[in-house]
């Protein structure tokens, strides 16, 4: 006797080994930057001025 095929993951999620990853949205570039204004704004600043933006 054989065992069931793996069910497929739930719509949404991705499949990695043998445990599922629930989908995690990335902040953005202008996100990080707001973050850290927020934070500090002279070290927003200087990421600004080292990544050419």
């Amino acid at each position: 006797m054989t065992p069931p095929p793996p069910a497929d993951p739930p719509p949404g999620r991705e499949k990695a080994d043998d445990w599922t990853v629930p989908p995690v949205p990335r902040p953005g570039r202008d996100d990080l930057l707001r973050r850290m204004r927020r934070v500090d704004p002279d070290l927003a600043h200087r990421y600004r001025q080292r990544n050419g933006e």
